[in-house]
């Protein structure tokens, strides 16, 4: 089934001010927002989705655009907890919220989740995987694999089929159990119990940006994506039980 790009929503997660305790390297409020405007105008200006801001800090960068009827800014304030379930489970949380009040998802046949601070330089090209692939019938849901048991959630996009056993694998997200590990076990889920499609992007994600668990710029020299293309290959046939 081949999908329009109208279609196809941009969702940025976003928090300015920090409400976990969890590792974060980049914590200053105001370089986070810096970086957030940056990847808002990457992506107004490289491609022809809709795109939704949502962030949890109740910091809205909706005067930081003139309006257009391609930007829906969310912002709602969510408090730190105890235990803190990490950064993760406040992700998960900005999505959910996304998911209930957002004009744009209403009509969404596909959303495309993206951390806020990060440039995905290949978005168009990571889209067009979805060109030949039939999930018409049972719903999709496209990631590239991090390491055994962990999915790489910089990136993902699904039909709205697959959030409730996102939602549900969610649940259970704390400062020991990511979200990279929850969004694989949903993706089995989705596959056994869903009957739903899953898929590898058709390459690697290529980001520009900061990374936030480290803190370094993502690289991308001639070494570096070929070792990162090798690795997206030999994933079909190392992690084979959960893509065929």
């Amino acid at each position: 089934m081949s999908i329009k790009k109208t279609e196809i929503i941009l969702l940025l997660t976003g928090t300015i001010e920090r409400n976990s305790s969890d590792v974060l390297a980049v914590k200053d409020p105001g370089i986070r927002t810096q970086q957030y405007l940056d990847a808002i105008s990457f992506y107004l200006n490289h491609t022809s989705f809709k795109i939704i801001f949502a962030e949890n800090s109740g910091n809205s960068l909706a005067n930081d655009f003139p309006e257009s009827d391609r930007l829906e800014f969310i912002s709602f304030y969510s408090p730190k907890i105890s235990p803190d379930r990490g950064k993760g489970y406040k992700e998960l949380e900005i999505m959910d919220y996304a998911i209930k009040n957002s004009r744009f998802i209403k009509n969404a046949s596909l959303i495309i989740k993206i951390t806020g601070r990060l440039k995905v330089l290949n978005i168009k090209k990571l889209v067009g995987s979805t060109n030949n692939i039939d999930y018409s019938n049972n719903g999709l849901i496209l990631s590239n694999i991090y390491k055994r048991q962990k999915m790489d959630s910089r990136c993902f996009l699904f039909s709205i089929d697959f959030w409730p056993y996102l939602k549900e694998n969610g649940k259970v997200i704390n400062v020991d159990f990511s979200f990279e590990k929850a969004l694989w076990k949903a993706i089995i889920d989705f596959k056994n119990k869903g009957r739903g499609t899953y898929r590898q992007f058709s390459q690697p994600l290529r980001i520009k940006g900061i990374s936030g668990g480290f803190g370094m710029p993502y690289k991308h020299g001639a070494l570096m994506i070929f070792a990162k293309r090798l690795k997206h290959y030999l994933n079909l046939y190392t992690y084979s039980e959960i893509l065929k």
